[in-house]
């Protein structure tokens, strides 16, 4: 008998437990698959629409040759422009042919024309993938180094000038093209016939140059993996030496003839299967650019869905030309694949959920945190802030709150939570607010425009106004509630 008393002393006793341990984890706001009290959640569906985001996904592509009359000269036009948007597309890459100064300073009235390009696409809320070049079929003459270097100086101002609506900056001035292969000067260690060689100390130049004229935050593509090898080795970008600002990190990469045959007419060597590992590693953390460039016979087993597919996921595509191969993109039509391609090329950001405060004192702390999957094949590649605003439904004064959160490391295929907890100042009015997360542009020239902000591809609500994202839910700031002053450094302001 008494040890059945104990036994169901026992019971009782542990029962008491588990009862005071839950109660515990509650009030810490421990996860256990439900909210804590004072906190509301929010779930979000993703959505298959095609809208604008920046720098990212298909570019038209514009030529512009000083030499031919104005009305044919390939220059970027407002049409251009409208012409792009209306398709979502952010990004136009603009091939400018110097062949008439390979011999001579650029004019000033070219850079001028230069200006005008950029101010053009700052105005319809694009940004360009500039390129230049001295010839625009294999065998025309190319620029001696020291008059490319030279050009390169006479583009610094107007390229730092427009910095912000770069997306990234093509290597080009040697070779056809500016694709950095059948030079005509030197430029590259290549023997007889060899129509892909070696860069050397004359192609370091001209992309050290190139490093020093562009802002730190901004990146330059080169065209083959053997080229980014042959300057930095063959060790891949990871998470230490990614976005680190050095050369090696600030050097991504275009393919102009992908899909074009096994080896992409000849932008892999020998070593394909290794250049290709290299790429899907290191263009998590810079742009993968480019174009196809064939349909016929070679490119056939290439360029189907299923194909196409893979290599883009597997390499990171970042970006490709709406232009040009037009007999692969129509493939793609009929295949059925173009509508996955425009939405997974680069980074497609959705929000899966976010819990924040139903309410919360002035001087007190707003906790919160979100979870965003990237269902693209490549993430971002320029800097960007992230910004959680707490909006007045009354007033519309609007709180900002600058996060500490690297949203270059949203990587493909990944979730990521964030959290932050910030001060709610003193003075803030009492009343209800909206709760809005913003990744705007951090040029100052671009940081309000929606154009330039990045659309989470979710139901949840687009505000272009405000360049942001409305989640769910809302916090009421009120002097009533009782809980400790805040103590940590970061407040709304």
């Amino acid at each position: 008998m008494s040890h059945l008393l104990r036994e169901g002393s026992r019971a009782v006793w542990l029962c008491g437990l588990s009862r005071l341990i839950a109660l515990l984890i509650i009030a810490a706001g421990i996860s256990t698959g439900q909210t804590p009290a004072n906190r509301t959640s929010a779930t979000y569906e993703g959505t298959n629409e095609d809208f604008a985001n920046p720098e990212r996904g298909f570019y038209i592509q514009r030529s512009f040759n000083p030499a031919r009359p104005t009305a044919d000269s390939g220059a970027l036009t407002e049409s251009d422009l409208q012409a792009a948007q209306e398709r979502h597309m952010t990004l136009v890459r603009m091939l400018y042919l110097l062949r008439d100064y390979r011999e001579a300073p650029i004019p000033e009235e070219l850079v001028t024309r230069l200006a005008a390009d950029f101010s053009r696409a700052r105005k319809a809320g694009v940004k360009l993938i500039p390129r230049f070049s001295y010839s625009s079929a294999i065998g025309q003459p190319g620029a001696s180094l020291e008059r490319i270097l030279a050009h390169i100086g006479q583009l610094k101002p107007v390229l730092q000038a427009n910095a912000d609506v770069i997306a990234f900056f093509e290597a080009g001035f040697a070779g056809a093209w500016g694709e950095w292969h059948s030079s005509t000067n030197g430029l590259f260690n290549a023997g007889p016939g060899v129509r892909w060689p070696q860069v050397n100390e004359r192609t370091r130049a001209i992309l050290d140059s190139l490093m020093d004229v562009l802002p730190p935050d901004r990146m330059i593509a080169v065209r083959c993996p053997r080229f980014k090898w042959g300057f930095f080795g063959e060790e891949p970008l990871n998470a230490k030496t990614g976005f680190s600002g050095t050369p090696k990190a600030r050097t991504g990469a275009i393919n102009d003839c992908f899909l074009a045959s096994p080896n992409d007419s000849g932008t892999y060597t020998e070593r394909m299967a290794e250049e290709k590992a290299f790429y899907h590693q290191d263009n998590l953390f810079v742009p993968q650019g480019g174009e196809t460039c064939s349909a016929g016979p070679a490119a056939q087993p290439y360029i189907t869905c299923a194909n196409a597919l893979k290599e883009m996921e597997y390499l990171r595509y970042t970006t490709l030309n709406i232009d040009y191969h037009r007999n692969v993109l129509a493939e793609w039509e009929k295949g059925g694949c173009m509508a996955e391609i425009r939405r997974r090329m680069g980074y497609r950001f959705r929000l899966l959920e976010s819990r924040m405060p139903e309410r919360v004192r002035p001087g007190g702390a707003f906790e919160m945190s979100f979870i965003v999957s990237n269902d693209g094949w490549a993430n971002l590649y320029n800097p960007r802030p992230v910004e959680v605003l707490l909006r007045h439904k009354e007033s519309g004064r609007i709180l900002t709150l600058t996060l500490s959160e690297e949203p270059r490391l949203w990587m493909p295929g990944e979730k990521r939570t964030v959290e932050m907890q910030a001060g709610i100042p003193a003075a803030a009015p009492a009343g209800l607010y909206d709760v809005l997360l913003r990744l705007p542009d951090p040029a100052p020239s671009l940081k309000n425009r929606p154009e330039y902000a990045i659309r989470f591809v979710t139901d949840s609500g687009w505000e272009p106004a405000a360049a942001a994202n409305r989640l769910r839910g809302a916090v009421r700031v009120d002097p009533g509630v009782k809980s400790s002053q805040f103590s940590g450094k970061q407040w709304f302001q």
